[in-house]
């Protein structure tokens, strides 16, 4: 994902994730390593602003971690 209005917080080496656009798909590679790296502060926030605005144009974002797939919806809370 090319935005530079994205925080230092999302760069790989420090959130553990890369993120991309494919198509309408955004799409979020989670270090296996680290599971829960998404769900922490400020990443899930940001998830949930950013699945949102897929959404408003007619996507969706995707987050892979290992073998687990998730779709991050607008509104859903962080699983445990």
């Amino acid at each position: 994902m090319m935005d530079l209005d994205v925080s230092e917080a999302w760069r790989p080496l420090q959130s553990k994730m890369l993120v991309y656009e494919q198509g309408p798909q955004l799409t979020v590679l989670v270090d296996p390593d680290h599971p829960d790296a998404w769900k922490q502060k400020p990443y899930f926030s940001d998830l949930q602003i950013w699945a949102a605005a897929a959404e408003a144009r007619g996507g969706y974002l995707i987050l892979f971690c290992g073998d687990s797939v998730v779709k991050i919806e607008p509104g859903v809370t962080a699983p445990a």
